[in-house]
């Protein structure tokens, strides 16, 4: 008989430094080719987006699906804007092990992939922090980034001030850092880490590439659509860019538009996987990580929380 796992098992349970390796070790298998993960279904209606998955990993005999409805109009009617779950059976056997909540297996998985490019990419003597969003993604990208980095000043840019100001509330409950709203570029400038995690269809900031810091890092999260932007093409020209997974050269305006425009070629986007399989220490440089997901994450985040249960 399978289990229900649902968001208060998973955030009672959850681990970030944990997590955040069991991320590395799935985009390490992904870059050697030893997970089954077929391109993402999807089907659009108006404003919304369904996305179905399957996965198969023989290394851990698991088969997973995953069903995302992504419905922006959900919150006006204060309702989630991600719903879905994940489901996990023995590959072997093919029985059903468990169904997951899919809105809280997927920020925290999310969360934990950007802590693996921040840990691996960033400075180790990044403090300060900027962060573009203030839902559930936003939320676990600063937890993970917390649990690698020693942050001591955070910029929250959101599109609501009185939800930017609940949400610097609610972020200060796990933090002694110094946490305020955004005000301009500046903020980038002074930073060493930006995370971008939201639904933007247009670039979030028009910044001068030459001003951020030598060694700044990028989580670009949010973007999973061609149309869908929320790093200007023109950064790209000072930045190494790396990737979770290769399908994200075909499935985000990220990097289809400044593919595109030839600001970056395709040859040089790497896989962090690559990375995590080197065994040469990563050079900081200035570097952007752009994430679309994969099911792969999330079965390795069920396998998690399936074994800590």
């Amino acid at each position: 008989m399978y289990k229900y796992i649902s968001p208060d098992d998973m955030i009672l349970k959850a681990d970030f430094k944990e997590i955040i390796q069991e991320m590395k070790n799935a985009m390490s298998d992904l870059a050697n080719n030893e997970i089954i993960v077929p391109l993402r279904e999807h089907i659009e209606s108006q404003k919304n987006v369904f996305l179905f998955m399957p996965v198969l990993s023989e290394k851990l005999k698991k088969v997973a699906f995953k069903y995302v409805g992504v419905c922006p109009e959900n919150l006006k009617i204060n309702l989630p804007s991600i719903n879905g779950f994940v489901m996990l059976a023995d590959s072997v056997t093919g029985i059903s092990e468990a169904f997951f909540d899919g809105a809280t297996l997927t920020a925290i998985r999310t969360g934990a992939i950007g802590g693996a490019a921040i840990d691996i990419l960033s400075s180790e003597k990044a403090k300060i922090l900027t962060v573009f969003g203030t839902g559930p993604q936003a939320e676990t990208q600063i937890l993970a980034a917390l649990s690698v980095r020693d942050i001591k000043k955070i910029y929250i840019c959101g599109r609501d001030e009185s939800k930017t100001e609940n949400f610097i509330e609610k972020i200060n409950k796990f933090t002694d850092a110094d946490i305020n709203c955004y005000k301009s570029e500046e903020n980038l400038y002074e930073s060493d880490i930006i995370i971008a995690a939201t639904n933007s269809q247009k670039p979030l900031f028009a910044a001068d590439s030459g001003k951020f810091k030598a060694d700044v890092h990028i989580n670009a999260i949010g973007s999973f659509r061609p149309y869908m932007q929320e790093i200007s093409e023109n950064i790209y020209e000072s930045f190494n860019v790396f990737v979770d997974s290769k399908s994200a050269l075909k499935e985000s305006g990220d990097l289809i538009i400044p593919i595109q425009k030839g600001i970056i070629n395709k040859e040089d986007i790497k896989e962090l996987g690559i990375v995590v399989n080197s065994v040469k220490k990563f050079n900081n440089t200035k570097t952007i990580f752009k994430s679309v997901g994969s099911a792969a994450f999330d079965l390795y985040t069920a396998n998690y929380f399936i074994n800590k249960l």
